[in-house]
Formats: C-alpha cells, sequence, structure tokens
C-alpha cells in the first residue's frame, strides 16, 4: 500500500493535494493508498465530532474509462455525548466506500432538468482531472454515527428528579406518586 504522508523533518505533513487523485495517473493495474489522518482539519477534512486518534482510511482505486472507482474502509473513534444519561464515551466508527468519480459534463445532461438515477445519486464529480477523496472520508464518518447515542444498550438514563445517572445506582428519589384519576382504575381486578 502506498502511504501518502510526505516526510518533513522527520514528522509526517498531509497537504490537501494529498488527497487528490488524478485520473491520468492512475496505473492501469489501479493503486492502493492508505491515510492516517491526525488533524483532519489542518487538511481540510471537515468532521462535526470530536475524535480520539486519527482517521484511518484505506482505498482501491481503478481507473474506469473517464472515470475514477474507489472501494475501501474509512475507521476513526468519535467522542460522543449519550443521548439518555449524557455520558462522554467513545465510538468506533467504521463505513464501507464505494465512490464513482466522473467528469462534470456526464452529470448534466444539456439544459434541461430531469430526476436523478439511483446510479447517478452514487456519482462524484472530477475536479480538474481528479477525485479528491476528502469529501469521502468525512461523508463515511458522519454517515455511520448513531442517530440516538448510547453509552450501552441498557443505559439507564438519569433521574428526572435529581438528574444523578442511573449508572451510579440508586439516588433515592422517591417514585413518582400516580394520577389520582386513574385510582379507579387501578384498583379493577382483571380475572
Amino acid at each position: 500500500m502506498c502511504r501518502r504522508p510526505a516526510k518533513e523533518s522527520g514528522v509526517e505533513k498531509m497537504e490537501r493535494f494529498d488527497f487528490v487523485v488524478l485520473l491520468n495517473k492512475i496505473p492501469p493495474e489501479g493503486q492502493e493508498v492508505s491515510y492516517e489522518i491526525a488533524d483532519p482539519a489542518k487538511v481540510g477534512i471537515a468532521v462535526a465530532v470530536p475524535l480520539e486518534g486519527p482517521i484511518l482510511a484505506d482505498f482501491e482505486i481503478q481507473r474506469r474509462g473517464n472515470e475514477i472507482q474507489v472501494e475501501g474502509t474509512v475507521r476513526a473513534r468519535a467522542r460522543l455525548q449519550c443521548s439518555r444519561c449524557l455520558a462522554s464515551f467513545t465510538f468506533a466508527v467504521a463505513g464501507e466506500v464505494e465512490a464513482i468519480f466522473a467528469p462534470p459534463a456526464k452529470l448534466v445532461e444539456g439544459d434541461h432538468q430531469h430526476e436523478l438515477a439511483q446510479d447517478e445519486l452514487e456519482v462524484e464529480p472530477l475536479v480538474q482531472g481528479g477525485a479528491d477523496l476528502r469529501g469521502v472520508i468525512a461523508e463515511q464518518i458522519h454517515l455511520n454515527l448513531p442517530l440516538k447515542p448510547l453509552c450501552r444498550d441498557d443505559c439507564p438514563g438519569i433521574c428526572t428528579y435529581c438528574g444523578r445517572p442511573g449508572a451510579d445506582g440508586e439516588c433515592g428519589c422517591a417514585p413518582p406518586a400516580g394520577d389520582s384519576r386513574w385510582e379507579a382504575l387501578r384498583k379493577l381486578k382483571v380475572p
């Protein structure tokens, strides 16, 4: 696999252009590239959650005529907040990449509008003859985050009275009193 970071004074340094794969530079047999991105913001990768450690991305890149086909994986460890108990926890993000980059002319058909087909939704534009992989990397991190993050599946949440996390044990708050309007129904016995 080809490691893309450039060496500068013994320290790995990545530039924005390290993430652009040029169509005319892809060998006939394709190429493999791997990235270890310690600081995504420095190379122009916008990630909406804090990360613990680097982003790891491995791609197989093939030239298909005037298109670039990219397949691979993106992995990272995100710092999230539990939606039940509000505790901070680490979540392992892993996403599978399948993307096609095509010339912009293929994405637009003349001056008329048309509804995009499913295969057109998966196509990214080639910019100046190259595929910029930064957007694919950020997209996979965001797409693979949970909608409702939980520190664990059986998280008890917090006490609605004192706010103490249920994982810390019983808080001693009295259970809520029932609504007196339902008392007659509670007294009914079901045979």
